[in-house]
């Protein structure tokens, strides 16, 4: 096996995750956005998009959504989910399998209130991936909302909140010339982590 360190890579794959996001900090346009991707449990379909990540907690990732929207759907019906960083300025993109679970309400309420006014309203009215008539009835349920609670707290929505994802399997991905590509696998196994190259 390669030294790893060679890749600013160690044995941790949540380590070595870290330093390649704060390495990605310093370059990348938007390091924090991550394709999560779910399996529509009714056709047995894949389903990805763009969320942002928003720290680690013991050892997890967290991300934010509505629990009432087609991917919290799809997470409560099957919490299996993958997780995929590109960062094009870094040459180098993470892959992440793991499960989620819901994130408890104080912690979820913490975050929700650490948001700008704006982005709080507009969670509120939101009912997330529910079809609506145009983009006039939107804003007339934003303008409703920002009048109701003008010099109130905004409320965390009943379905709104974080989730937690443990991953047990990491592939970290280096752009190499002429598709030399380099992948290190990380999958675990009795809490310990093994490490396998991969071909390009």
């Amino acid at each position: 096996m390669d030294n790893l360190i060679n890749y600013y890579l160690n044995k941790d794959p949540l380590e070595s995750f870290s330093s390649w996001y704060n390495d990605a900090k310093k370059v990348e346009q938007n390091p924090e956005a991550m394709t999560l991707s779910t399996v529509d449990t009714f056709h047995g379909r894949p389903d990805s998009r763009t969320v942002l990540f928003k720290g680690l907690s013991e050892g997890k990732l967290t991300f934010y959504t509505n629990y009432k929207s087609t991917k919290g759907r799809e997470l409560e019906a099957n919490n299996e989910a993958c997780l995929l960083f590109y960062w094009h300025v870094s040459k180098r993109q993470v892959r992440i399998q793991g499960t989620v679970k819901k994130m408890d309400e104080a912690s979820s309420r913490r975050y929700f209130q650490s948001r700008d006014r704006q982005s709080q309203l507009a969670s509120y009215i939101s009912e997330q991936s529910a079809p609506i008539a145009d983009k006039d009835a939107l804003m007339k349920k934003l303008e409703e909302a920002t009048k109701a609670f003008d010099g109130k707290d905004i409320p965390l929505p009943a379905t709104w909140g974080g989730f937690y994802f443990e991953p047990y399997e990491f592939e970290f991905f280096v752009y190499g010339d002429y598709r030399i590509n380099d992948r290190f696998l990380f999958t675990k196994q009795n809490n310990d982590w093994m490490i396998t190259r991969l071909q390009p």
